[in-house]
């Protein structure tokens, strides 16, 4: 089974080169600044690094990245301290070791070391890795949020992640799909859509992987409260259709973690809280389309980006699955 990620002939992130080097040193400084200080060495000295790193920022929370070393590269930061990394290998494969789990990546198992633990890893010839760089404070944060309560105990991972996992899915095809938007869209990072991949990136992570919390996210939902779950949930949403919303927003507003906010949102209509805020937001540009006095293409970029659709083709998808009919028909057909 492919997995959603691949290496593609252009490097990913170009446009967000750091920098490119032969020098050892010079690689162990520059990745440094990004990650943490770090010990650096190669098994083969005779042959020459051909490190790269291009590091695209979303907001505060997250960085996506692309890391290269060329031949074979022993890297030990010690304690990562404040974030967390998914490591997902393009080609070739890593030994990691963190506290007392060890495991080796490659294409179909990413690594997840935890900042509390220490690490250390060896990177094969030629094992190219994409990086998803995750606050520690950012992440705990979200999975008090999600789970409804305090939780005092450090998050730590399971340092093994298998991309095959059809829970993982959905994660996988966003990085893919978020990592082309920054390519291609000079106003992605630091937007309204950013704000909300970073929380989806987090609370994806939090609920689809394992860690030594993952019971907390996992109590089944009072179904005494569904009903006015639901409702709060979903006027909160619609109050807020062109404003950043979370799932931890919800969870915050209405008082159930995430597991019960989910349940009873699938129990009422079959659709998750975020399904919802999509349809309403595409709902709500319909409204807007068909009460425009314009009839050009710049006013449906308009309205779609001022409800966070930053990305045109993916937006005319999911309005056409939806309503049957282009954007621009609505608008011409008013």
């Amino acid at each position: 089974m492919d997995i959603a990620l691949s290496a593609p002939a252009r490097l990913p992130l170009e446009r967000f080169r750091l920098f490119d080097s032969h020098d050892l040193d010079e690689a162990r400084d520059f990745v440094g600044r990004v990650f943490c200080p770090h010990e650096l060495s190669t098994s083969q000295p005779r042959r020459r690094l051909d490190a790269r790193h291009h590091s695209a920022r979303l907001n505060d929370g997250a960085s996506l990245n692309y890391v290269q070393y060329g031949p074979e590269v022993d890297i030990r930061p010690g304690y990562l301290k404040d974030f967390f990394l998914l490591q997902i290998p393009l080609r070739g494969g890593a030994d990691v070791r963190c506290g007392a789990q060890q495991m080796r990546a490659d294409v179909r198992t990413a690594s997840l070391p935890s900042p509390t633990e220490p690490l250390a890893m060896r990177w094969a010839d030629d094992s190219p890795h994409l990086i998803l760089k995750l606050s520690r404070t950012a992440m705990q944060t979200r999975l008090e949020q999600l789970a409804q309560r305090t939780i005092g105990q450090p998050l730590v991972f399971d340092l093994a992640v298998r991309l095959d996992t059809p829970a993982l899915a959905p994660l996988l095809s966003f990085i893919q799909c978020l990592r082309e938007s920054m390519e291609q869209d000079d106003g992605f990072c630091g937007s309204m859509l950013a704000d909300q991949a970073e929380s989806y990136l987090m609370s994806s992570l939090l609920l689809c992987t394992s860690h030594n919390h993952s019971a907390a996210l996992q109590e089944s939902p009072r179904r005494a409260l569904l009903p006015r779950a639901v409702r709060r949930a979903q006027e909160y949403m619609t109050a807020r259709l062109d404003s950043v919303v979370t799932l931890a927003d919800l969870c915050s507003h209405v008082g159930v973690s995430a597991r019960a906010l989910q349940a009873a949102f699938r129990a009422h209509d079959g659709q998750s809280p975020m399904e919802f805020l999509r349809n309403a937001r595409l709902d709500r540009i319909r409204s807007e389309l068909r009460a425009a006095s314009e009839d050009d293409a710049l006013q449906v970029a308009r309205v779609a980006a001022r409800y966070g659709f930053l990305h045109a083709g993916r937006f005319s998808t999911d309005y056409r699955r939806r309503f049957g009919e282009s954007p621009s028909r609505t608008l011409r057909g008013r």
